[in-house]
């Protein structure tokens, strides 16, 4: 119950269980901590993320209730528990619809096609806020500001897999990086 949700949730969206160096965190435009509280749990990490921040980065942090790390964040977002896959998806409505996404890294480089850009198409951010308890302008916003850095770094934690499709917003979460070409940079994906 621990490892497992998240580990088939990241093998569904990257294809692999591997990522991208912690180290690069520093090198990043923006950094997502998405369910997780490295303040109290990953002082390494957090190591990255002041020297990314003291070169301009901005902290974007996702969770449920309010962490020492959420606090800390430019960018707070407290979404209702069990919303994280309905999060990611209007992002990447959004991220498809305003010219975001890197159409050239999804033809190349993934299995994205015309049957999964319909079933976005429908998971729209006034779609997405009833169930997350961010607004519209909220979620539209956070996309725009993930979708134009080029760097932009996920840190998740395994918490939000911890509920109802939790492996299944763990596909999601980790197909944003795909979306934005974000794999192609140090210091992104």
């Amino acid at each position: 119950i621990c490892m497992t949700p998240a580990e088939s949730g990241w093998r569904a969206g990257v294809g692999a269980l591997r990522g991208v160096d912690p180290r690069e965190m520093s090198e990043a435009d923006l950094i997502v901590v998405w369910g997780g509280n490295p303040v109290s749990t990953h002082v390494n990490a957090m190591t990255h993320i002041t020297a990314a921040r003291k070169r301009g980065a901005k902290l974007a942090v996702i969770d449920v209730y309010r962490t020492p790390t959420l606090a800390q964040a430019d960018v707070p977002l407290i979404i209702n528990p069990g919303t994280d896959g309905a999060l990611a998806l209007a992002m990447m409505h959004v991220l498809l619809r305003d010219g975001l996404a890197d159409r050239d890294y999804l033809s190349r480089l993934t299995d994205f096609g015309p049957d999964v850009e319909q079933h976005i198409a429908g998971r729209t951010p006034e779609w997405a806020a009833a169930v997350t308890g961010l607004s519209p302008h909220d979620i539209t916003q956070f996309a725009h500001l993930y979708g134009a850095s080029r760097k932009s770094f996920l840190r998740l934690g395994f918490g939000f897999t911890r509920s109802r499709n939790g492996a299944a917003a763990m596909h999601a979460v980790s197909c944003l990086p795909a979306i934005t070409g974000a794999w192609r940079e140090r210091g992104g994906g």
